[in-house]
């Protein structure tokens, strides 16, 4: 992977920066709080976000409330955008807010966890960093000076956690602690299950004395269901008897219950002839009216009524027509008045300007009057010809109100001689029914009788009944005993029979759980004594051979940057052990630029180590910030063979030492006065 181009917008002291990243070694020179280390800051922002427990306001500029960053980077040939913002809310607070990946064929939103994610698969680092700080970046590619000396400082046993995660190799601590979890789990379990064996031997003998008991129980149900059927044989006899002594009683019932119905049916019978007689009686008052109705009468009385309403509407016509030609002549004789004024004010006439004499006035007054005395005698005739035209419209409304009255009195003796042709169809009718009804009476009459004597003959039933009931109820009564008696032995061998198999399962159960036990046991045992002995001895192998390695190239860096009295290796710990001649001198008694270069040279150690072990994409990218700060003169010449030496695609260098110029391929100078640029 390499960098291709970044751009910032209110990121740390950057108002708008743009910079783009060439391949080999680029340097980022200027002085000291120019803004180099905010580029990087901004670099790590744009891949991974804000990182746990950092403050939105480490990255958002002072003053503003939206920032953005955007970085362009080469993933095998492959250019993929990554853009994000943050922003400060109302209450103050600077979220995240924008997540935007873009590649050839795709933009995609994303939340702030799923774009890590996204980037972290990018990257190919381990998915468990997902969600983490990211430490294989911060110790591959770009670590803050300070913070390897950090870590050189840091306790033993907290700097070997650090390595551990970082290696990928904490997985064998987190194997022996669940281990000691598991074995604490296996010990609890197996105490518990030893309770539960405990009473195996007097379940054992439960089961024996149980089983006797429903062998015995067994041997009584046996007699009781031979008694029991010598009593159903005779219960079934006088069952038959009952039988027939019912199918009797039900035969007489079946006749009483057919004289109800007759009678309930005698009796609605003769309910309707009552009622039917009266009826035909008042409908025979209701057609006693003679009514004379004439429906030729009626149709004359509606045309002559719809002939007058067709006049009047004509009428009203002609009305509306006069009234419109009276406004007409009104309106005319209004244009000769107004004209004889204006003549008889004039002066002058309006276009010759020449005085106007009063004979001319005379003349014209008087053609005007001619003329309005034209309109007011034809105003006059059509005035005449309106009041006569009214007269006419009331006359014929008077007609058309006297039509109409003939016209609803008719339609009203039209609706009664209906109703009374309706009235005599149905007496007719209803006299038919009468006359069936007053037949049906009579033959209801005579099935009653009939099935009376019917009756009579089954009067001794009853009692054959009940002395063949009581008999029956005496033998089911004693049936009714056994039966409880042997549902209640049937029940309690039922329950000893469950009772067994509870006790014949509890028994398998604590059989089975015994064999657990021994189980358990056994892998208690191999886990204490073989599993984690084999862990310990693996993971010891492995950071033997780690921290060998490791030591190799601690040592080959530290040479290159160190003077030639000094020497190092690392102890069990990963802890840099400095000697010169044959005396160890503690890192907080080294010099400013030893130091310094004590926590490049494991930087550097560092990222060789991991990049060889993995194929993250950010293995061809290294980031220094201030390497050599306290370097003396000839400490700082020997960066040249330290470039030389990181075979890396793109180098990229913060320092404001203008020496370092020289040992680089790119040369980005970066400076301030109230924000941050780059030229």
């Amino acid at each position: 992977m390499l960098f291709k181009k970044l751009i910032l917008e209110n990121i740390r002291s950057y108002e708008n920066l743009e910079i783009e990243f060439p391949k080999g070694s680029v340097l980022l020179a200027g002085n000291v709080g120019s803004g180099k280390t905010s580029i990087l800051l901004g670099l790590q922002f744009a891949l991974f976000g804000l990182q746990p427990g950092q403050r939105g306001s480490s990255i958002l500029r002072h003053g503003t409330d939206n920032a953005y960053a955007c970085l362009k980077i080469d993933i095998n040939g492959e250019i993929v955008t990554l853009e994000r913002t943050i922003k400060r809310s109302k209450n103050g607070s600077i979220t995240q807010d924008l997540n935007v990946l873009t590649t050839i064929n795709n933009r995609e939103e994303l939340s702030t966890s799923e774009m890590k994610e996204k980037v972290i698969k990018l990257l190919n680092y381990p998915k468990e960093f997902a969600k983490k700080s990211n430490l294989l970046y911060k110790f591959t590619v770009y670590t803050p000076q300070e913070e390897m000396k950090a870590i050189i400082q840091e306790k033993p046993e907290i700097r070997l956690d650090t390595l551990r995660h970082i290696f990928g190799i904490d997985l064998y601590k987190r194997i022996k602690d669940n281990s000691q979890i598991f074995l604490q789990k296996i010990k609890e379990a197996i105490k518990i299950k030893e309770v539960l064996v405990s009473e195996l031997n007097l379940l054992r003998e439960k089961f024996t004395l149980e089983n006797e008991n429903k062998i015995t129980l067994a041997r009584e149900i046996n007699n009781l269901k031979i008694e029991y059927q010598e009593l159903d044989g005779k219960k079934d006899k006088l069952e038959n008897e009952l039988k027939s002594a019912q199918e009797v009683i039900d035969k007489k019932r079946e006749i009483d219950s057919e004289i109800i119905k007759l009678e309930m049916l005698l009796q609605g019978k003769q309910d309707l002839e009552i009622r039917m007689k009266k009826e035909i009686l008042l409908m025979q008052r209701q057609t006693s009216e003679i009514i004379d109705f004439s429906e030729e009468k009626l149709g004359a009385v509606i045309n002559l009524y719809e002939k007058h309403k067709e006049i009047l509407d004509g009428k009203n016509s002609l009305f509306l027509k006069l009234n419109s030609q009276i406004s007409v002549l009104n309106s005319k004789k209004e244009d000769p008045e107004k004209l004889r004024e204006q003549i008889m004010s004039l002066e002058n006439c309006p276009t010759c300007k020449q005085v106007v004499c009063q004979e001319h006035k005379d003349k014209i007054s008087k053609r005007t009057q001619f003329a309005i005395e034209e309109i007011n005698r034809e105003l006059e005739e059509k005035l005449i010809q309106k009041q006569m035209l009214l007269k006419d419209i009331e006359k014929e409304k008077e007609l058309i109100c006297g039509y109409e009255i003939d016209k609803n009195n008719l339609q009203q003796e039209k609706i009664k001689f209906g109703h009374q042709k309706e009235i005599k169809t149905k007496i007719q009718s209803d006299a038919f029914v009468l006359d069936r009804t007053t037949n049906e009476i009579v033959q209801l009459l005579e099935q009653i009788e009939e099935q009376k004597s019917k009756s009579a003959m089954f009067n001794q039933s009853q009692e054959i009944f009940n002395n063949t009931k009581k008999k029956f109820q005496n033998i089911n009564e004693i049936i009714r005993v056994k039966e409880i008696t042997l549902a209640t032995k049937e029940k309690e061998i039922e329950l000893r029979k469950k009772r067994l198999e509870e006790l014949s399962f509890d028994i398998k159960n604590k059989e089975k759980i015994r064999e657990e036990i021994n189980f358990l046991k056994g892998l208690q045992n191999w886990i204490q004594n073989n599993f984690i002995t084999m862990i310990n001895i693996t993971e010891k192998k492995v950071m033997t051979q780690l921290r060998n390695e490791f030591s190799i190239i601690f040592t080959e860096w530290f040479s290159m940057l160190a003077s030639d009295s000094l020497s190092v290796r690392l102890d069990e710990d990963f802890t840099p052990i400095i000697t010169n001649q044959d005396y160890e001198i503690d890192y907080d008694f080294l010099s400013g630029g030893e130091r310094t270069a004590t926590a490049l040279a494991y930087r550097l150690s560092l990222n060789q180590v991991l990049n060889s072990r993995s194929q993250i994409k950010t293995k061809d990218i290294v980031i220094l910030d201030e390497p050599t700060d306290g370097f003396a003169a000839e400490q700082i010449d020997k960066m040249r063979d330290i470039f030389e030496q990181l075979n890396a695609e793109q180098t990229i260098l913060v320092s404001h030492e203008e020496k370092m110029e020289g040992f680089v391929d790119h040369v980005i100078r970066v400076k301030k006065d109230g924000v941050s640029v780059i030229s």
